[in-house]
């Protein structure tokens, strides 16, 4: 569904605005169900990439060329979450770490050149390869220890929406995640303050919908976690009483 399809149905369905003049303008509309892509992407991750070099601003998204010595890299800010990272010379995907987890079996692990692993080459000199990688600090990706060679890292990521749709283009999520950008798009319209448009209680019932179907907000302690925990960590069940 393109923007201006997904609008008449938020008039049609949700708003009961569908004889001019409009309580609500169509920019106002597509802004709104934009906002409701991108909440959704946050909430529940729906958009995995691993072919997007870059964004459109050109900060790496699944593409980052690895510079000799050079241990941390900036990516863009439309990254939520990392799921691998391989590079181009390795055999295998490096682990995620944290800052904790490396301080407490790698003493000094901050100015260690990468020797965890070699492999001979045509020339007999041997590849060095990290160790493992740390996400934690802003949208940056730090290599333990950095990589002694030009490379490649390849990665998979979760992110938020390239750019907006608009009349003519389409969510980025996929189609059957359509109708439920209608529901925060009607929170918002239901929460526009003039007299004709507000409506507390239908603002309140689309927001329950949204949340239903793509849950709930993370706060901003829970979105740290995403980069400080791996996802195995986060996802491991604790024994009742720990």
């Amino acid at each position: 569904m393109n923007g201006q399809q997904l609008i008449d149905d938020l008039r049609t369905l949700y708003l009961d605005d569908v004889v001019l003049p409009y309580l609500w303008k169509d920019y106002e509309l597509l802004k709104a169900l934009n906002l409701a892509e991108r909440q959704a992407a946050r909430r529940a991750l729906l958009i995995e990439d691993k072919t997007t070099p870059a964004d459109d601003a050109g900060n790496a998204l699944t593409l980052v060329t690895i510079v000799p010595n050079v241990g941390s890299y900036s990516l863009s800010p439309l990254i939520l979450e990392i799921n691998r990272v391989k590079l181009a010379t390795m055999p295998y995907p490096l682990s995620p770490k944290t800052r904790d987890d490396l301080d407490s079996s790698l003493i000094g692990w901050e100015g260690t050149a990468g020797t965890a692993g070699t492999a001979g080459t045509a020339g007999g000199d041997p590849l060095i390869w990290p160790f493992c990688y740390i996400d934690e600090v802003g949208n940056e990706l730090t290599f333990v220890r950095p990589p002694t060679m030009t490379d490649v890292a390849n990665l998979i990521i979760n992110r938020l929406p390239l750019r907006d749709f608009t009349l003519k283009t389409s969510p980025e999520i996929a189609i059957v995640h359509h109708s439920g950008l209608l529901h925060w798009a009607a929170h918002l319209a239901f929460s526009k303050p003039e007299a004709d448009t507000m409506n507390l209680n239908l603002a309140t019932y689309h927001e329950k919908k949204f949340t239903e179907m793509f849950g709930p907000m993370p706060d901003a302690y829970e979105e740290k976690m995403r980069h400080d925990l791996p996802r195995r960590q986060r996802m491991r069940p604790r024994p009742f009483g720990s």
